[in-house]
């Protein structure tokens, strides 16, 4: 790819990234840095994607997965209590926060005296959706591109991968074992040599 194609690439993204900016530093960008600031980057949007990302990687790809994959660039097997924390704790709490702050949800004010018109307050909700909505849509698109019944569907797009997709070799796949060194990244059969310590602290 030649250096035009990158700038043109590159414009693409910072463009309108500029040109959105820009509106914060006229008189009334306050008004927008809040608009943005409440819905786009509030806590509905952050805890509806922080949610998923749980599903996807404890229920979709796999906890133990997951695991040992944490396991192969750490160098020692986390805590068991994690793998509650993953499929269960998490996700739970970020679903309850994410109802509890849709029942506690108030329109927006500058300042608590100025209220945004209606038209506003929908704008803030398009920018809140644009991100939350990619989920769902990228679920439904997966499930119509599958094949066979509805729920067939479902169940091989939510379906935990297979085993022995992780980046461990067989001959390290020791359970009720630690191992002592991590594996060599560059996908050598062998363990790789500590280049520092690691120092554990225990608080």
């Amino acid at each position: 790819m030649t250096s035009r194609h990158l700038l043109n690439s590159a414009s693409v993204g910072w463009v309108p990234a500029f040109l959105t900016l820009l509106l914060f530093s006229f008189q009334g960008g306050m008004y927008v840095f809040q608009l943005f600031d409440y819905y786009a980057a509030s806590g509905v949007c952050l805890l509806w994607v922080a949610f998923f990302e749980c599903i996807a990687v404890a229920w979709v790809y796999g906890v133990d997965n997951f695991y040992d994959g944490v396991e192969d660039m750490i160098g020692y097997r986390p805590n068991p209590w994690m793998k509650w924390s993953w499929t269960i704790i998490t996700p739970v709490l970020c679903m309850g926060c994410f109802v509890f702050s849709l029942v506690k949800y108030k329109p927006l004010t500058y300042n608590k005296v100025y209220e945004y018109p209606d038209w506003a307050i929908g704008l803030g909700w398009c920018l809140a959706l644009s991100s939350m909505i990619c989920i769902p849509m990228v679920m439904v698109i997966k499930i119509l591109q599958s094949e066979g019944p509805l729920i067939e569907r479902i169940k091989a797009v939510a379906a935990p991968a297979k085993s022995g997709v992780s980046s461990r070799p067989k001959e390290y796949s020791l359970k009720g074992s630690e191992l002592t060194q991590p594996l060599d990244p560059n996908g050598n059969n062998g363990l790789m040599k500590p280049t520092h310590t690691i120092v554990e602290t225990m608080m």
